[in-house]
């Protein structure tokens, strides 16, 4: 017996084993890929649309597990992504206008982390992929500043070879401005407007214009989740897909009605990855999630702990603390100085408006005013006399208070404050949202620096300004309708 040979392979084969187990131990937590829609609806097939064609979002909902309820902390991308960063409310940092010039953004302060660096502290690399195929933004949009490095690479081809990995990917089809490029147009005639849309042609093409943009983002999905097979990462990847608010129109995209703050999540786990104990698959789940609950089950999932300063919680396990109340916050976007905070609960949203300057259409920024073609049918007949009792209500002065019963007036529409038998319901809930602002630690009441007001002073004096011949070229379009 060649002794010395054996005990060469002997300890070549220790070594194997040895390289093996580093190798398994780094690939052993699964990686992590949020895809983020822009100003998204839960428009998709696998929430009951039957005019869009998404069979790439359904197979996930399909295979995964669908989310009813989950709400962004904001109605508008840059609010709402900075919580996503965070686990953290965006008014709890401090971080809640909307239009900032960067040297103003405020300084994320201690102790709170962003989630790229939680999660390299937990041994993952970061990807934020800012080009795949014909899509991709590599949009941050965070309303803060911080010294902590935040992603590791924004090119998709670092993540095979840097496992595990928690990677987004970002894209804006569903935002304006609608190219209508879907290989499946929508039938405009088939399409069911809210009542508070005139139900005219302008309004009908627009929503079909948003609908179609649907379809195309359905389409880059298809394409993300077939590059995770090609590259051998499906099996070990969890796929999350979610919008980072609602839908791009009048009342809905700013605004706290569901319209506005209700988005779409799917979450797919590959077969060979263990699932939490509150995870089924092809099922759907009606528990309230909001945005910040995204990044605390993130960390679970990659075997980290929640921070105890997050508050975020998690919602796939059995011994998850479901939330009994939904909390919303909006404030200044752009030219448009606002603030309004919200609590809902199964059955009811009640909404505080603080700070709104005039109606519904009145409070559309000029960049809106530009492209959004309702904002101009709603004046164009509020002129001529022709809108309902309900659509003229978008151009009525908003209440300081609003209470809807969500089961049986999903639309928001008849605002229950002033009913007697509503009184001790909107008392409660009035208390708990007050309760809410003060232990969150909810700065938008903080007083503006001098800075920020002559900022947005001159933001809004100059995009007035640049919007001008847009918005008159936008009403024009609208004006002819009725020739």
């Amino acid at each position: 017996m060649n002794t010395k040979r054996n005990g060469i392979l002997a300890i070549a084969l220790i070594g194997f084993l040895s390289i093996s187990s580093v190798v398994f131990a780094a690939n052993a937590w699964p990686n992590v890929l949020w895809i983020i829609a822009e100003d998204m609806s839960q428009d998709l097939g696998c929430y009951g649309n039957e005019l869009v064609h998404t069979p790439n979002i359904d197979g996930l909902a399909r295979e995964g597990m669908r989310f009813d309820r989950v709400f962004t902390t904001g109605p508008a991308c840059s609010p709402s992504r900075t919580a996503l960063a965070t686990g953290v409310y965006q008014t709890t940092l401090g971080a809640y206008h909307m239009r900032y010039s960067d040297e103003l953004l405020p300084v994320l302060p201690a102790p709170y982390k962003i989630l790229p660096e939680l999660m390299r502290k937990n041994g993952y690399y970061s990807g934020n992929i800012k080009k795949f195929g014909k899509t991709g933004t590599g949009k941050d949009d965070w309303l803060f500043q911080t010294s902590q490095k935040s992603w590791d690479t924004n090119s998709w081809d670092d993540l095979v070879d840097n496992q595990p990995f928690f990677a987004q990917i970002n894209f804006s089809e569903s935002h304006r401005a609608f190219a209508r490029k879907s290989k499946y147009p929508i039938d405009t005639d088939k399409i069911s407007i809210p009542p508070y849309y005139p139900d005219h042609p302008v309004s009908r093409e627009d929503w079909a214009g948003y609908l179609e943009e649907v379809n195309v983002a359905d389409e880059h999905v298809g394409d993300i989740l077939a590059k995770l097979k090609e590259d051998g990462l499906a099996e070990n990847t969890i796929v999350i897909f979610l919008s980072d608010h609602g839908r791009p129109m009048i009342r809905a995209k700013n605004w706290l009605y569901d319209g506005g703050t209700l988005v779409p999540m799917v979450i797919h786990y590959p077969e060979n990855v263990d699932t939490p104990s509150g995870f089924e698959v092809g099922s759907s789940n009606s528990d309230f999630i909001s945005g910040v609950d995204l990044v605390a089950e993130t960390l679970l999932m990659t075997g980290a702990k929640i921070p105890d300063w997050m508050q975020g919680r998690s919602f796939l396990r059995e011994d998850s603390q479901r939330r009994e109340y939904l909390y919303t916050a909006v404030d200044r976007i752009g030219d448009i100085d606002s603030r309004s905070r919200a609590v809902r609960t199964q059955r009811f949203k009640y909404i505080r408006n603080f700070k709104i300057p005039g109606s519904v259409n009145e409070s559309t920024t000029q960049y809106r005013r530009a492209s959004h073609p309702i904002y101009h049918l709603l004046n164009i007949m509020g002129e001529k006399g022709l809108l309902s009792p309900v659509q003229a209500q978008l151009l009525n002065p908003i209440a300081s208070e609003e209470l809807y019963d969500l089961e049986n007036d999903p639309f928001e529409i008849v605002n229950l404050v002033g009913n007697p038998k509503f009184e001790a319901l909107r008392g409660r809930l009035e208390r708990n949202l007050t309760s809410w602002i003060e232990d969150s630690g909810d700065r938008g009441f903080e007083e503006d620096s001098d800075a920020i007001v002559e900022h947005f002073k001159a933001y809004g004096i100059s995009t007035a300004k640049l919007k001008k011949k847009d918005i008159a070229k936008r009403r024009a379009a609208v004006e002819a309708q009725f020739e």
